[in-house]
């Protein structure tokens, strides 16, 4: 085919597209109207109907009459609604200091779930892996429905496609094949992402940033990482590394980070630094929670530290505004804090580092999903599904070196 050229899409393909279309919107916004859903997509409502039907068919949605319409006159519209029972994915988030794992039906809502805490010789990626792939057996049989997938956060550097941990840290682990380790031990399709990454995906979907098509997340987790989406798609590079803003440089002589950078701006805004600080401004055996509720009542000495965190997080933040143009910046964990704390001084330290803010004004937004990376573990997971819908009985049951894994 010469450069350039595009096939004439086939009617199955374009099938394939609407029913994405439609499953997507009704997995993230739940029960609509036939009409509404058809003003939404754009799709027209024969068109809508014939799609309803099939996802129907499929056992993905169900169609309910309200008992009553909007305005109290005619017969009212009937719901789609999705079936959250219908199929659920194993959403997986490992953190330095505990694991969780959810089974998640469709529509976002948890099914079940099992956590714990990470010590010792269990913080190793076998063992994780090992304690992640009972606990998701366990949820799955209890969830009673069929498994379409498995999605993965870390704290680290992603190879993308392979799900290998290249870097993390906080873990101490260091090239650990992690999508592989839970593929052997699951059979199954699992995605692997950067924590950040997931999530900036679950707050442009389903929080604060749903509408803003470019944005950046900075995620404060012990350390500090950062998801970009660009044009309404999440931004990985070539590697899948993209989006590290914890280890940009705000400081050319600052002190030296544990990547071996010196100045990152998690050596200012991550949580030993801000307990760094705490402690040098005399705050005697600080918890980030306790700074954070000082602060809020009124405490100048806590409210200064948090200020001064604040403004190092703008400044580190303008970098890579000027970079990328922004419609809005997200922060979540505890730089959420920051941001609702110490928003003026946070405002300070980015407009002093930009030239173009005034021209380009950026809004500024805490996170409001808790565990905002679980989340976007679940919606990675559901990813193939929402592709294909009316692929799922081969998805089902293809093993995992059918297809290509990763995120």
């Amino acid at each position: 085919m010469p450069p350039g050229a595009r096939s004439a899409a086939r009617p199955e393909q374009i099938r394939r597209h609407n029913l994405s279309v439609v499953l997507r919107h009704v997995h993230l916004h739940g029960a609509v109207s036939r009409p509404d859903l058809a003003r939404s997509t754009g799709l027209n409502r024969s068109t809508i109907g014939a799609l309803v039907r099939d996802l129907v068919e499929l056992g993905m949605v169900t169609q309910a009459t309200p008992t009553r319409s909007r305005d109290g006159a005619g017969r009212p519209p009937y719901l789609v609604v999705p079936r959250p029972e219908s199929v659920h994915v194993i959403a997986v988030d490992i953190d330095v200091a505990r694991v969780q794992v959810a089974a998640v039906g469709l529509s976002g809502a948890v099914v079940g779930k099992i956590e714990w805490r990470l010590v010792g010789c269990d913080r190793t990626a076998v063992s994780v892996a090992d304690r992640v792939a009972e606990a998701a057996q366990e949820l799955t049989a209890a969830a009673g429905s069929v498994r379409v997938g498995v999605g993965v956060s870390l704290p680290a550097m992603i190879d993308n496609p392979r799900g290998i941990a290249v870097y993390a840290p906080n873990l101490q682990w260091s090239n650990e094949p992690v999508g592989d380790l839970l593929r052997l031990r699951l059979d199954d399709h699992v995605v692997v992402s950067n924590d950040a990454d997931l999530a900036a995906l679950a707050e442009h979907r389903r929080g604060v940033a749903a509408g803003f098509a470019d944005l950046v997340y900075v995620l404060g987790r012990v350390g500090v990482g950062g998801g970009v989406i660009i044009g309404g798609e999440l931004l990985r590079g070539s590697r899948g590394y993209a989006g590290e803003i914890g280890h940009m440089s705000v400081q050319a002589n600052g002190p030296v980070c544990h990547c071996g950078n010196r100045g990152c701006l998690e050596e200012y805004v991550g949580e030993a630094a801000i307990l760094r600080a705490a402690r040098a401004a005399g705050i005697e055996s600080p918890e980030l929670d306790v700074l954070f509720d000082r602060a809020g009542a009124g405490d100048e000495v806590a409210a200064e530290v948090v200020a001064s965190i604040g403004q190092w997080l703008g400044r580190g933040l303008s970098n890579i505004s000027h970079v990328l143009n922004p419609q809005a910046i997200v922060a979540g964990g505890h730089l959420a804090e920051v941001m609702r704390l110490a928003e003026p001084s946070l405002r300070i330290g980015l407009q002093r580092g930009m030239v173009t803010i005034g021209r380009a004004p950026i809004t500024l937004l805490q996170g409001r999903i808790r565990e905002a990376s679980l989340v976007g573990a679940a919606e990675l997971a559901y990813e193939r599904l929402l592709a294909a819908p009316d692929l799922m009985p081969s998805l089902v049951h293809s093993s995992p070196a059918d297809s290509a894994p990763g995120g």
